[in-house]
């Protein structure tokens, strides 16, 4: 069955651009996959052409149909002193609507696959911090009961400087004139998790994840409160429960 992965950049250069289209590539080669490429539109400061290096603004704008209509959603924008840029930041803060929307009794956004990329380095963005910025993104996924998926290891992270599990990540200086070129490994890993994502999300498209309960509720005998005196009970209670 085809499924739909949406794959979102905010940046003022092309060459992360650049990473979320090999992202994109590695996720079609995955059978039923319609995966397409969208941009995060700045809030503030809008969108001046001058601003923003040929090819950047060439994909469609990110929308809210777009979202709900993944199944998996692959973010990616470049940090700043540490953190993600505030544009992204602003875009996911929007996502909070998502929490008490509904569809068949949970979050809109629940059971989707969420996966991040991002690029550090450069004097006026801060140096390192490149996984602590995926983290943030999978902070995110995870308040909306998302399905965190990031890049597995492999021999190509022994050559690739700043690759993580967490997710694709590209060293250098984005920020300036003085582009560098992506490294062959780093092309590679964005491809292999942009297939690994799309492989997790098929898996969860096929098992029709709208039809898993997410109502369990504990035995009528599990204590519902424990205080320090109550550690042993506790224990005699654990033990007797079946595994």
């Amino acid at each position: 069955m085809p499924f739909k992965i949406a794959v979102v950049y905010y940046s003022l250069r092309g060459l992360l651009v650049t990473i979320a289209n090999i992202i994109a590539a590695g996720a079609r080669k995955v059978p039923g996959a319609e995966v397409k490429v969208y941009r995060v539109q700045d809030p503030v400061q809008g969108e001046d052409p001058s601003r923003f290096e040929d090819g950047v603004l060439d994909a469609p704008p990110i929308t809210e149909q777009a979202i709900l209509e993944a199944d998996a959603i692959i973010l990616g924008a470049p940090g700043r002193q540490g953190g993600m840029c505030g544009e992204m930041r602003l875009f996911l803060d929007t996502w909070a609507v998502h929490q008490t929307q509904q569809k068949l009794g949970f979050g809109a956004l629940k059971g989707k696959v969420g996966s991040a990329f991002t690029s550090v380095g450069g004097h006026g963005r801060g140096f390192g911090g490149h996984e602590a910025i995926l983290q943030s993104f999978h902070a995110t996924f995870l308040q909306h009961g998302m399905v965190v998926v990031g890049n597995p290891p492999s021999s190509l992270m022994e050559d690739t400087m700043m690759a993580s599990p967490f997710g694709v990540v590209m060293a250098g200086k984005e920020g300036t004139t003085n582009q560098p070129s992506l490294t062959a490994s780093e092309v590679k890993l964005a491809y292999s998790m942009g297939g690994w994502t799309a492989q997790i999300s098929r898996m969860l498209h096929d098992a029709d994840i709208d039809k898993i309960d997410t109502g369990l509720s504990p035995p009528a005998s599990l204590p519902i409160a424990i205080h320090r005196s109550d550690r042993g009970s506790l224990a005699a209670h654990a033990a007797s429960y079946p595994h």
